[in-house]
Order: C-alpha cells, then structure tokens, then sequence
C-alpha cells in the first residue's frame, strides 16, 4: 500500500469519520507531509517497507531543529496513524508500538570550535577535488544550511557580487543569508576552477561532483566523518554541527536571538533557544576552570 493513500485515508477518517477538531488533524496532517517526504528521500514510498530503524533515524533528524515537545507532538501523529493503518490493515505490522516519547531535557547539540574550523579549512590541498570539499563545508558552515539545504542551492540562488546567498527551506520557506568575503572567494575560486570542468550536463545546482550529477546528503556525511576521523576530531561532529556552530558563534560576536532564527530559519524561537544553552554551559566552564586554577595557586603558596 502506497504512503500517500494511507495518510490521505487516515486524514479522510480523522476529520469525518472521528470529527477530530481541524486544529488537531491539520498538525497530523502537517507532521505526516514532514515524514513522507523524509521517507520518500531515503526512498521509501511504501507502508509494508516502513520499520522502527527507519522511524528512529527519522526522528533523530526531526529532532535536530525541533524542540522535545515538537518531537513528542511528532511521535503522537506516528502512533496514531501507524495504529489507524494497522487495524484497517491488518497485514501491516504496527512499527511504532515500542516507540516512546523523549525527555524534555534535551542534550546540548555538539559544535564545531574556532580552532577546529580553522584545522579542518586548512587541511585541503590546491586540487580539484580539495577545492570541491572545502567548498562544500565553508558554505555549510558560513551559511548556517541544512545539508538538503546545501544540496539543493542552485547556482542563481548564490549572488556574489551582493554577498548573498537565498535559501528554499523546510515548508518551502525562502530566506536570504549574507555570506562573508571569504565565503565568496570560496565559491568564486570553485566556480571558476573546478564546477565549469565539471558540469558536463548543465545541471542548475551549485555543487556538482566529477562526473557532472549534483551533490548527495550521503556525500556531505560520508566526507565529514572522513575528515573529523583524518584530523582526529571530536567523532560525534557530524554535518549538522556546522548548522550549529554557525549559529554559536553568530551569538559569541553578540548577535540578537531573532535575527539567529531568521538566518536559521526556525519557525519557532524556542528551537534557537538551545544556542543560549550552549553559551551559558562554556560560560560556567570556563569559570570553574579560573576558579580551579586559582585554587591550585593557592596550594602551590
């Protein structure tokens, strides 16, 4: 049975068969699109193939961007919907039966710092393929994107000249991001070096590899974890710690909270919040460590 038949048989019943109010069937319905779509991209287009390893990488993806009550609201719609669909169809299996909400406490994200930024830029060498990766990561990082983001960014949406680049994110959302000179020098030099040798078939997107087909969200992971291994980096840093450390450091230089969101594109504020968390942790750390080294002068008297 097709994703798409289930959840539109699943809405038709919530609204007339159950009379949900339209307030609730219109956030399942919101939720639902999120996860087709997800599970279309990994494709999966089928409600037989679905299983909870798939669920599970879905919402860790969901819960990168979405704070915990947003995942649990996430969670309920799947449980209702995979419940629906399995007592009307009873030769599909339940997949979400063990599948729990989470703690509203949620883990700080992991960042990249300074110094890590700077070891990993200066580790690519002069060739093509080099050029392509460093590309690649100064965008991400530089401009905050999301890797779908990244992939997507379309040659016309990267304007040098203004130092902006526009962005289609979740839900179609357009935002404009101003990039930095070294951003722009970066994408210049890719450009002008490597991209029009590569581009054999014209393709709109920015990023194209040596055989001419546009850049994958499997690359940029696979690319990331080989580089942070290479350079014996913290292993949990992973794509969306670029996504995060733009937004830290935006902060670190006393950026205003609203205008972080609007560069991140979050619908809500409370997902940006986090960044704040992040700040006071080093904060205290680094106060405790004064404080440790004081008292360590002191025993050294």
């Amino acid at each position: 049975m097709k994703l798409k038949e289930a959840i539109d048989d699943y809405l038709i019943n919530g609204r007339v068969v159950a009379q949900k109010s339209s307030k609730t069937m219109d956030a399942y319905q919101h939720n639902l699109v999120v996860y087709a779509k997800y599970l279309e991209n990994e494709s999966i287009i089928n409600v037989e193939d679905i299983t909870i390893l798939q669920i599970d990488s879905f919402l860790n993806v969901y819960a990168l961007d979405h704070v915990a009550s947003s995942v649990n609201q996430m969670i309920a719609t799947l449980h209702s919907f995979h419940k629906f669909t399995s007592l009307n169809h009873p030769e599909y299996k339940d997949p979400t039966t063990s599948l729990r909400g989470i703690n509203n406490n949620r883990h700080l994200p992991v960042y990249c710092s300074i110094a890590d930024l700077k070891k990993l830029f200066e580790s690519f060498g002069s060739s093509n393929q080099d050029i392509y990766h460093k590309t690649i990561l100064v965008v991400l990082y530089s401009c905050g994107l999301r890797v779908s983001e990244l992939c997507d960014l379309r040659c016309n949406d990267v304007h040098l000249s203004q130092q902006i680049v526009k962005v289609k994110g979740k839900g179609d959302k357009e935002r404009i991001i101003p990039m930095a000179s070294a951003c722009c020098e970066q994408i210049e030099e890719y450009m002008r070096l490597v991209r029009c040798d590569w581009d054999k078939k014209h393709i709109p997107q920015l990023f194209v590899n040596r055989l001419g087909h546009p850049c994958t969200r499997q690359y940029v992971h696979h690319l990331i974890k080989e580089k942070v291994n290479a350079l014996d980096l913290d292993p949990r840093i992973s794509a969306h710690s670029f996504r995060h450390s733009f937004a830290t450091h935006l902060l670190d230089g006393h950026a205003d909270l609203r205008i972080v969101q609007e560069l991140l594109g979050h619908s809500d504020i409370q997902t940006t919040q986090i960044y704040t968390h992040i700040q006071s942790d080093r904060l205290k750390n680094t106060y405790d460590s004064y404080f440790l080294w004081t008292d360590k002068k002191e025993e050294e008297k």
